[in-house]
């Protein structure tokens, strides 16, 4: 068992399809090992979740100014006694590279799936429950028979085309998640509120509890207020609030 369970709760847009693409990128990089025509099938259905998350217009514009802000708030950093300045650089000069690429690049993340007939097919098939059988998409069936070497390849190919973004999102959370004040609370009777400095500009709030304990967080965050209510675990029925006190710990991330 894991030594601590986290929640994390991102605090902008950016920073939610950030850690909504790093959760699908984990689950095809878990994936692909399984060539079975089934385990195709769920890397394909990721695949298009990668894509329906990359359609926002704005969003390498945002990811830029993401990246941009971490470069700004690291550069203040460079004449500080003890700082590794190697690793400075070379973190800086790939947010710059990340950040000039993205802005420099045409058209969406990811453009050229967009041009192939199979992927825009099972986009809009696999949208219904059970969509993508035979009778649906009959390519598609012809090329879940075609074998593992065949189907492992086309796929490794269609991958290359979010090895970008995937480095773009793994380095910002990365950043984010290190640069954190972390502090020990208590939620009295199953609940924990406190103000928060509007001043901060926090990226996401991260919670660690002893997976021991029979609880699990519901986060409120507002401008000027933080709160976390915890809740015994039920799957079938209506969760009641944890009644006891119960330790755990916050960090601010605050990159």
């Amino acid at each position: 068992m894991k030594d601590t369970i986290i929640y994390e709760q991102p605090l902008n847009e950016v920073i939610r399809v950030c850690l909504r693409l790093e959760q699908l990128f984990q689950q095809i990089d878990h994936q692909l090992s399984d060539t079975s025509e089934l385990g195709t099938r769920n890397v394909i259905a990721f695949i298009i979740n990668v894509l329906h998350l990359l359609d926002r217009p704005d969003l390498k514009a945002k990811l830029a100014k993401e990246l941009s802000h971490h470069h700004a708030n690291l550069i203040r950093y460079e004449n500080t006694p003890g700082i590794d300045e190697i690793k400075l650089q070379h973190i800086t000069q790939q947010l710059d590279e990340h950040a000039r690429s993205l802005i420099d690049s045409s058209g969406k993340i990811g453009h050229r799936l967009r041009d192939i007939e199979l992927l825009n097919m099972l986009r809009m098939h696999l949208a219904s429950p059970g969509g993508g059988c035979s009778f649906d998409i009959p390519l598609y069936h012809y090329w879940l028979q075609q074998p593992a070497a065949i189907r492992q390849a086309t796929i490794t190919d269609w991958l290359k085309e979010f090895a970008q973004i995937k480095s773009v999102i793994t380095l910002i959370l990365e950043l984010v998640r290190k640069n954190a004040k972390v502090e020990n609370k208590t939620a009295v009777h199953g609940f924990h509120q406190e103000l928060l400095d509007p001043q901060w500009n926090l990226r996401m709030i991260r919670i660690g509890i002893d997976p021991h304990i029979q609880a699990y967080p519901e986060i409120s965050i507002g401008r000027h207020f933080f709160s976390v209510r915890y809740f015994v675990p039920d799957i079938e029925r209506r969760p009641v609030q944890y009644t006891e006190n119960l330790p755990f710990w916050v960090a601010y991330c605050n990159s």
